[in-house]
This record gives structure tokens, C-alpha cells and sequence, in this order.
């Protein structure tokens, strides 16, 4: 298997197939310029061998005239042997015009292979009686040449003779002379130069080849180096970048690679980055989630027992031995109250009342109150920006997150340090928002708390703003003074940064978006409790405790109550005594028909309905921004008997 994935990979290589290629494309080049080479030699070996041989047939024929003439053999004597002493000559013969032999003489060598027969003179002589033209004719292994022998010089020079241009007027024909070549030494030659030529050829082609093979591995050597990257890429694996030996095309497409391969490990870091900040904001925001739908329940039952409680505690003398238990039970519940609050506040769900706010002005209010929650070994430190810092936000929420984050400080520097806190304004673009923060580009506000305390690692800053997360000891802390300043920074459209490091302090960092208008300042009155003067209320709640409850006070500070088990019912009572009820108190969240659907429904019936909404779980309420419509009135449970009765108040008069 190895070998075969082996010889696949070579198979699919970039450099092989340009290899191959390059050399089959010289290859063929080569050996067709080799055969057309040799044919080419080849013919003209034969044409000077043909051109030779006529040669000397007429020059045999011009020597030969006198002894032919005389039919005297002697006289052909030496012009036969100088015939015979070319290259390759056979067999000379000298023949009558009649067809007599006169003189015929063979080469030693034909004398040594007796077995070797020359071809009959008469097999050729009638094709060349009585022509003055020079024959060639051609056997297997033999030439034969013939030539006229005239009676006057057929060649009026030398160079007549070679050329072969016949004297022009009256000739007689005297015989004929006829000489056999073998054709060995030009087989000799043909053989020598096909030797040749395959040898130039081979070793071309072996010299072409390696020098192809260099230049091809020069090329793609690269190549092959970019994509053994790209697979290791493909297959997750570590990148080691391409080495760039030229600024040539394939340096820089290496370097495009590279810069391309760095690119990819930045994102998929910031792919990594991204999804554990993503599984960080589901986690929280699932929590968030259920903290909102256990404090819808949990704030019923806590109505009920403030409730109850205030109604005991009233009916009680103050000497009485009871009422400290009383006022215990109302202690509890407020802390209970102030845990649930902080539970919405970092599902953002609580509701907030924002306002165009002094950010520096806020933290002037508190300053003194901060300075007393830090110790006498730690400096506190406080630097605001010279310019106002208008933020739309709920000023009471900025101070419970100063306050969690000053008590965090001062616990993380149990030997002492320094604690400071400072704002500033920055300008941030859409680069400087991750993408769960979803915040807008503009001015922010940048408030800073600042400890040179113990620090934290990666892995408990990781998850510090985890409800319910805590470094302290047991008794010591909720875990939840975090959770809270990430809720309520969110739910400001704002975002939160920690840098930390052991041993090195803790340096929280809020930016709240700065709002172009000039700050305001309200101040909340106390509720100014009356009796009613048996006005109506339609009360329309679920839970039977909180209804009970309800009823009590309501009728207690002189009100007329129908009660409604749930949103169906308070729309059929109220069609019944449309004309009597004056005001509807609705919850929220109820079964069949929420609240706002049951208002819409008695809207259609009666437009000029005033309605009170009171709800445990906001959600249904608020607004994305976590703002109430500036047309609903609404009261957040648990509420105290007097908080319910002012509210109510409001609302007839609104």
C-alpha cells in the first residue's frame, strides 16, 4: 500500500510531468532530425557512389576506344587494371559492339569468394545497344554501370568528362564498357553514419535530459514545496513557511503563500477566539435566561412575605416581643430582594430608568462613600477627566457597579496598595468591538478601577463574570457582584475589559457610549401614601398569595377590588363592569392572556383605561435597551404595601 500511494504521489507530481514532457518533446525532436539527417546522407552516400561509378565507365570508355576499335585485348590491358584498382570495383568488362567480350578481368577479391557470381553481360546489354546514354542498373548487393565506347571523343574536356556533356556530331558506336561495384563499402558507410548518428543522438539525448531534469527540478522544486504546504494546510497540520530563493514569478507566488498561510493561522486563531467568546455569551446569556425565569417566581413569593410582614409589623406594638421576629423576617427578605435584583441585573432584566447623567459627577457623589469601603492601608486614588462625560444611563446602577468594583479591590490587596480610579474619552471604530459586542462606533466614556493587588490567571479571568463564581472564602462573597457589573454594562449598550496578571493587579476598564446632551439631575421624592376614595381597581394576578395580598392592602387604604384569577378573566370582568372600574392593576406574565394583550383587549372596550402593570420578570415589559415605554406604568415586585398604594395613586392621576 505504501509503495503504491508511493508511485501515485510520483504520478501526480508537477515536476514529473514536466519532466516527461520536456524530454519526450526533445526525444521526438531529436530522433526526427536524426532520421531525416541520415536519410538525407544516406541519399547523397548513394548519389556519389551511382555519380562515381558512371564516372568511371565513361572514363573506361574513353580509354578503351583505341583497343576496341582494333578488337585487340592488350590494348585494354591497363585501362582495365587502373579501373580496378578504385574502392570497391568488381569486375571490368569490355564488350563489342556486336556483343563480343574483349577483354574481361575480376578483382582479387572476386577471386577469393568464387562463391560470389557476377551477373551475365548479356542480361543488361540489349537495354543498352545502340544507346549513347550511360545505364545504371542495381542488384542486391552489386552496381553495374555501362557506358558507350564511340568512335570519336565523346568529351571535349575534363570538365566535360565530369560533367558529363556529350560532344555534339556524327559518333559510332564501337562496344560498350561495364563495370560492377559492390556495394559493401557503401553499406560500410551507411552503417558508420547510422553509428554516428545514433551515438549523437543518445548522447543529445542523455545531455538533454539531465539538463532538463535540472531545470525542470529548478523550476518546480518550489512548486512542489508550496504544495506539500497547501496539503499540510488542507490537513490541519503545522505550517513551516516556503522557503523564497528569487524575487521570480515562483518567489513571489512562494511569498504570497506564505503571507496567505499566516493569514489563515491569524484567523484561525481569531476563528477560536471567536467561537470560546461565543460559547462564553450563550453561557452567560442561558444563565441570564434562568435567572430571569426563577426570579419571576421567586419575587411572588417574596411580594407575598414583605407583604404579609409589613401588615404584621404594623399591627404590632413596638414593645411587643413578637415584632423583632418580624423585623428579622423583613430584614431577610430584603437581602433576598437585593440577591434577585442582582440576579436580573446580570441577565439584563431588570428595568432601568436612564437619563443624560455626568459620569464624573456620579463618581463625585459617591467618592466619599467609596473611600470609607476601602481600609486604612490602601491609597485611594481618584482622577476624573476635565470635561463632563454625559452618558444615558441609570445613575443608581453606576453606583453598584463602583461599589462591587472598589470591594473587589480592596479585598484583592489584603497587605495594602493602591486603588485608582479614573475616567477618560476615547473614539472607538467598528475594528475595536469584537463580534459578540455588537456595540456602535463613536465617543466613549471610559471609566477605570485600578488595584496593584494579587491578580488573576488566564483561567479565573476567564471566568469571573460567571454568576456565582468567586475567589473568596466560604460566607465571604455571592459571586455575584461580578455577574452584576457585566449585566448592567451590557444592558447600558456598553461593554467591559479586564488585564490582569498574577501578582501584577487587576485593571477593569467600562466604556459607556457619551451622548450629545447637557446632564440631568432628579431627585426621588418620597411616596406619599392616602387613602382612596373607593375608586375601582380591577386586580388581575395569578398567584393566589400576591392576589390575597393585593386585595388586602388595596381595600384596606380604601379601595374597591374585582379580583381576576388570570388575563381571560380580567377581560370578561372588565367587560361586565366596564362602567365601575376605574383603574386596572394587571401582572405581567399571566396564563391564557399576558397582561399587555388583556390592556389591549379592555383598550378596544373602554380607550381611556388607566392600568397599572406589576410583574416579578420584566421581560415581557422592557424594551431590547431594557427601557421602559414612557407610556406604561409599571412597578417591579417584590413592592411594599406602601410603594403599591403610591404607585396606585400616580396612576388614577396620571
Amino acid at each position: 500500500m505504501g509503495m503504491h500511494d508511493t508511485l501515485k504521489q510520483r504520478h501526480d507530481s508537477l515536476g514529473l510531468r514536466f519532466f516527461l514532457l520536456f524530454a519526450s518533446t526533445i526525444a521526438v525532436i531529436s530522433i526526427s532530425f536524426t532520421v531525416l539527417f541520415y536519410q538525407q546522407q544516406r541519399r547523397i552516400l548513394r548519389e556519389n557512389v551511382t555519380h562515381e561509378g558512371q564516372i568511371l565507365a565513361r572514363l573506361l570508355a574513353h580509354n578503351a576506344r583505341l583497343g576496341v576499335f582494333a578488337e585487340n585485348g592488350e590494348l585494354l590491358k591497363d585501362p582495365v587494371e587502373g579501373i580496378l584498382q578504385h574502392d570497391g570495383v568488381l569486375f571490368v568488362s569490355v564488350i563489342s559492339a556486336a556483343g563480343t567480350p574483349i577483354r574481361e578481368q575480376a578483382h582479387e577479391k572476386m577471386l577469393k569468394t568464387p562463391e560470389r557470381k557476377i551477373p551475365n553481360w548479356s542480361v543488361h546489354f540489349s537495354d543498352t545497344r545502340s544507346s549513347r546514354v550511360p545505364h545504371t542498373f542495381e542488384e542486391a548487393e552489386l552496381f553495374e554501370f555501362w557506358a558507350p565506347i564511340v568512335s570519336i571523343a565523346p568529351f571535349q574536356s575534363t570538365d566535360a568528362l565530369i560533367l558529363g556533356h556529350e560532344a555534339q556530331g556524327k559518333e559510332k558506336i564501337l562496344g560498350y564498357a561495364r563495370i560492377i561495384v559492390d556495394k559493401h563499402p557503401l553499406k560500410r558507410r551507411l552503417d558508420t553514419l547510422l553509428l554516428i548518428c545514433s551515438t549523437l543522438t543518445g548522447g543529445f539525448l542523455v545531455l538533454s535530459t539531465i539538463l532538463t531534469y535540472l531545470v525542470v527540478r529548478r523550476i518546480t522544486n518550489p512548486l512542489d514545496r508550496l504544495t506539500v504546504g497547501i496539503k499540510a494546510l488542507e490537513q490541519g497540520g503545522a505550517f513551516v513557511p516556503v522557503k523564497v530563493e528569487r524575487n521570480h514569478e515562483i518567489g513571489r507566488l512562494a511569498n504570497a503563500f506564505n503571507h496567505m498561510a499566516e493569514t489563515l493561522k491569524k484567523r484561525e486563531a481569531e476563528k477560536e477566539l471567536l467561537a470560546e467568546e461565543l460559547r462564553h455569551a450563550q453561557k452567560m446569556e442561558a444563565i441570564g435566561t434562568l435567572a430571569g425565569g426563577v426570579a419571576h417566581d421567586f419575587n411572588n413569593i417574596l411580594t407575598a412575605i414583605v407583604g404579609f410582614g409589613t401588615l404584621l409589623q404594623r399591627s404590632l406594638n413596638k414593645d411587643n416581643p413578637y415584632q423583632i421576629y418580624v423585623d428579622q423576617i423583613l430584614n431577610a427578605a430584603d437581602r433576598a430582594t437585593t440577591l434577585v435584583k442582582r440576579l436580573l441585573a446580570f441577565g439584563r432584566k431588570q428595568v432601568i430608568t436612564p437619563l443624560p447623567t455626568d459620569l464624573n459627577g456620579i463618581i463625585q457623589s459617591i467618592e466619599k462613600l467609596l473611600a470609607r469601603l476601602v481600609s486604612e492601608d490602601v491609597e485611594f486614588k481618584v482622577s476624573l477627566f476635565n470635561e463632563p462625560l454625559v452618558c444615558h444611563v441609570d445613575s443608581g446602577q453606576i453606583d453598584q457597579i463602583l461599589m462591587n468594583l472598589v470591594t473587589n479591590a480592596r479585598d484583592a490587596m489584603p497587605s495594602g496598595g493602591t486603588l485608582t480610579l479614573t475616567t477618560d474619552a476615547t473614539v472607538l471604530n467598528e475594528n475595536s468591538f469584537s463580534s459578540l459586542e455588537q456595540c456602535r462606533p463613536g465617543r466613549y466614556a471610559v471609566l477605570t478601577v485600578s488595584d496593584t493587588g494579587l491578580g488573576m490567571d488566564q483561567e479565573t479571568k476567564e471566568r469571573i463574570f460567571d454568576p456565582f463564581f468567586t475567589t473568596k472564602e466560604v460566607g465571604k462573597g455571592t459571586g455575584l457582584g461580578l455577574s452584576m457589573v457585566y449585566g448592567i454594562v451590557r444592558q447600558h449598550e456598553g461593554f467591559v475589559t479586564v488585564d490582569s496578571e498574577p501578582g501584577a493587579g487587576t485593571t477593569f476598564r467600562i466604556y459607556l457610549p457619551i451622548v450629545a446632551l447637557t446632564a440631568r439631575h432628579e431627585e426621588e421624592a418620597p411616596p406619599i401614601v392616602a387613602k382612596g376614595n373607593r375608586e375601582t381597581v380591577l386586580l388581575a394576578e395569578d398567584d393566589k398569595a400576591v392576589r390575597k395580598l393585593s386585595r388586602h392592602v388595596l381595600e384596606r387604604n380604601g379601595y374597591e377590588v374585582i379580583e381576576a384569577a388570570d388575563g381571560n378573566d380580567a377581560v370578561k370582568k372588565f367587560a361586565e363592569s366596564v362602567n365601575k372600574i376605574d383603574l386596572v392593576l394587571l401582572d405581567v406574565v399571566m396564563p391564557g392572556k399576558n397582561g399587555q394583550v388583556a390592556f389591549e383587549e379592555m383598550k378596544r372596550i373602554q380607550p381611556a383605561i388607566k392600568a397599572l402593570f406589576i410583574s416579578g420578570y420584566t421581560k415581557d415589559i422592557i424594551g431590547s435597551k431594557g427601557f421602559l415605554a414612557e407610556d406604561i406604568n409599571f412597578i417591579a415586585k417584590p413592592v411594599k404595601p406602601d410603594q403599591l398604594i403610591a404607585r396606585v395613586q400616580e396612576a388614577l392621576k396620571s
